[in-house]
């Protein structure tokens, strides 16, 4: 019998291993083109509501990692972390505004701020993913030192994290980010699906 409690996160952790790499190689065009970069901005498409996605399913699936570690592991190290990763996540997030702004403002003041909004919607993703990659080094740090508490996907998990932590606050390399978060959504998925009996700390 599986860990049915948590079914709906690790299918939400597995879907996003998928969707993530999709998007954020499908945005790399926009990175190295400040036309593009602002062409979104000014825009409200597709890829918008897949960047929201994205994030909302990263803050579900995350909030249900602190709960299946409160829960079943009494493990509550880490919750400050995970509340701060929501709260960057929601404020990363909330760049969309610019992309609402652009429609329902003056066309004048738009084009007139458009590379001012690409600017804020830049500086925010820098910031987001130094923050982010600071959060996740620390996860993993605080996991690595209670290792023996933890199951053995945990703490893979926590490798990962540290991993995932010095690539973003580096973010001239957070590009390999795209192929490193899906493996540590898989980890997690798994941690997720995993029969409750086979929870034994290792």
């Amino acid at each position: 019998m599986q860990n049915n409690d948590y079914l709906l996160p690790g299918v939400c952790a597995i879907f996003l291993a998928i969707i993530s790499p999709v998007y954020w190689l499908g945005m790399s065009q926009s990175v190295e083109s400040s036309y593009v970069l602002g062409q979104d901005v000014m825009s409200l498409g597709f890829s918008d509501i897949l960047f929201a996605c994205i994030l909302l399913l990263t803050i579900y699936i995350y909030l249900n990692l602190k709960n299946i570690l409160n829960e079943q592991l009494n493990f509550h190290h880490i919750d400050m972390l995970i509340w701060i990763n929501i709260i960057v996540s929601i404020l990363w997030m909330s760049t969309l505004t610019l992309d609402i702004a652009s429609i329902v403002l003056a066309e004048n003041f738009v084009t007139q701020n458009e590379s001012s909004f690409s600017n804020i919607a830049l500086l925010t993703s820098v910031g987001a993913i130094i923050i982010l990659g600071i959060i996740d080094l620390l996860i993993g740090i605080l996991l690595l030192a209670k290792s023996t508490e933890l199951p053995a996907l945990l703490k893979v998990f926590a490798i990962m994290s540290v991993i995932q932590g010095v690539i973003g606050i580096t973010v001239v390399f957070a590009v390999t980010l795209i192929f490193i978060f899906p493996i540590t959504l898989i980890i997690l998925a798994m941690f997720f699906l995993r029969k409750p009996e086979s929870l034994e700390i290792v």
